[in-house]
């Protein structure tokens, strides 16, 4: 190969491993999807085993990163992987903790009473409450069906890392639902104007609507 050609390969390689990183995918789980050994996958890191245009669709797809991501006209989300997870468990112990402890107070119900629904003693259920001890995912939903509530009381859908990623998956969802012709329609950056109409539209009032239906009659009759 040329120069230009060796360089190109290992920029690509360069971008592959970027991306297998960010995704947190080990190059053993990416040689399996290419169906190359992992030594072999080690190569295409470093620019020393050329893959095929179907090897990188494959790749975007696994990887869940754009097909002009290779090309250079996209980049990573800076977002995907910018996550301390230990901090937001335990953080969120704590909320849970103090979320229990708010919901048993509100029910006017005992740290005893509840302790004895999960046939566990009084000072586990303590430190459940402090967050200093993780309360089992099983245990949090007999408490939760024992209080009144729905386990998702406890999820935080609305704010940090969950709340983005509940978001995501639900936007996602609603742009499957679509159809391919109106899929198409919102991915072409031609029609973002369109799109933002709509937006600025449906968050007017109905006598604004009214207004604006009304001008566009004036001046088509």
């Amino acid at each position: 190969m040329s120069e230009s050609s060796n360089t190109r390969a290992r920029k690509l390689g360069d971008l592959i491993r970027n991306a297998r990183i960010k995704a947190g995918r080990s190059a053993a789980e990416c040689a399996q999807v290419l169906i190359i050994q992992p030594e072999q996958f080690d190569e295409v890191e470093t620019g020393n085993y050329l893959v095929s245009l179907p090897d990188l669709e494959a790749l975007a797809i696994y990887l869940n990163i754009p097909m002009a991501y290779f090309w250079g006209t996209e980049s990573l989300e800076n977002s995907f992987t910018q996550i301390d997870y230990k901090n937001l468990i335990e953080l969120r112990h704590r909320v849970i903790g103090v979320l229990l402890r708010q919901l048993r107070l509100q029910e006017k119900r005992t740290q005893k009473e509840l302790a004895e629904v999960l046939d566990i003693d009084r000072r586990l259920l303590q430190q459940y409450e402090t967050g200093r001890v993780s309360i089992p995912f099983v245990q949090l939903e007999q408490l939760s069906a024992h209080l009144g509530v729905s386990v998702e009381y406890f999820v935080d859908e609305q704010r940090g890392p969950l709340g983005a990623h509940e978001a995501r998956q639900k936007l996602q969802k609603q742009f499957k639902r679509l159809s391919p012709e109106l899929q198409s329609f919102l991915l072409n950056p031609v029609n973002i104007s369109y799109v933002e109409t709509a937006w600025r539209l449906s968050e007017m009032d109905v006598e604004r609507l009214r207004q604006i239906a009304e001008s566009l009659l004036d001046i088509t009759l």
